[in-house]
């Protein structure tokens, strides 16, 4: 039994090793994945995201980044949208109210910058103006005008 006691206490190390190897490169793989995804309109895996990163500097930038790919989205269709008025470009602006409240409770409620919350809202409200024939484009800006005047934006 003593003969076999080192090659095998070598082989678990050696499975280990590979283990740890390759779960880096699958986390690799995954994160390299979100960072090329347009992540604004996909709830399912920023919800996924956020729970699976306890970290409170991985959950914001994950959240940052929705709100930056809604940005992203509401000035890659706003031509689109001016022109055809389709109610299909109103879940872009469903999310992007969705993303620039989390954004802005996160700066404010967890890191405590009321500058850079401001300065989010400042940016994204013009970015969602072209979508004003939407039917929900008046209860969202009613919702972030009240989250400005609530958190004294």
């Amino acid at each position: 039994m003593r003969k076999y006691f080192k090659p095998i206490i070598i082989s678990l190390c050696v499975l280990f090793a590979a283990a740890a190897v390759w779960g880096g490169y699958i986390y690799k793989i995954n994160n390299d994945v979100i960072e090329k995804r347009n992540i604004c309109q996909d709830d399912e895996l920023i919800a996924r995201l956020i729970e699976q990163n306890i970290n409170p500097f991985s959950k914001f930038r994950f959240i940052k980044k929705r709100n930056a790919d809604c940005n992203l989205l509401l000035i890659n269709n706003k031509d689109e949208a001016i022109k055809s008025q389709s109610n299909q470009y109103c879940s872009v602006l469903d999310s992007s109210t969705t993303s620039i409240i989390l954004l802005v409770n996160t700066y404010v409620h967890e890191m405590y910058d009321r500058e850079n919350a401001s300065k989010e809202l400042r940016i994204t409200t013009p970015l969602m103006t072209p979508y004003n024939y939407c039917p929900q484009y008046f209860d969202h800006m009613i919702d972030l005008i009240q989250l400005k005047k609530r958190l004294g934006l």
